[in-house]
C-alpha cells in the first residue's frame, strides 16, 4: 500500500491515486479542521484552515473547536 505525502494541495489528491503512486492520502490536517470534512468535499464548500501553532497544545484548542458549515451558517444568521 502507497501513502502520499503530506502537504498536496487538495485538488491533486486524486491525481496520485489516478496515476498510481498513491493508493491513498494523508486528510489527518484537513479532517483536524473539519469535523464534517466528507460533507465539504461533497459539497465543493470552503475547509476551515488549520492552525499550526495549536498542535500539540495539550489542550482542545486546535482539536475540538473548529466550526461545522452547520455552525458557520447559523452563526451568520445570528448576525
Amino acid at each position: 500500500m502507497l501513502v502520499n505525502r503530506a502537504g498536496r494541495a487538495l485538488e491533486d489528491l486524486s491525481l496520485d491515486i489516478e496515476s498510481g503512486l498513491a493508493d491513498l492520502v494523508p486528510v489527518g490536517v484537513w479532517s483536524l479542521a473539519n469535523p464534517d470534512l466528507v460533507e465539504r468535499l461533497q459539497k465543493g464548500a470552503q475547509l476551515n484552515e488549520a492552525d499550526p501553532s495549536t498542535f500539540f497544545g495539550l489542550g482542545s484548542k486546535g482539536y475540538t473547536d473548529y466550526p461545522t458549515m452547520e455552525e458557520l451558517e447559523s452563526q451568520e444568521g445570528l448576525q
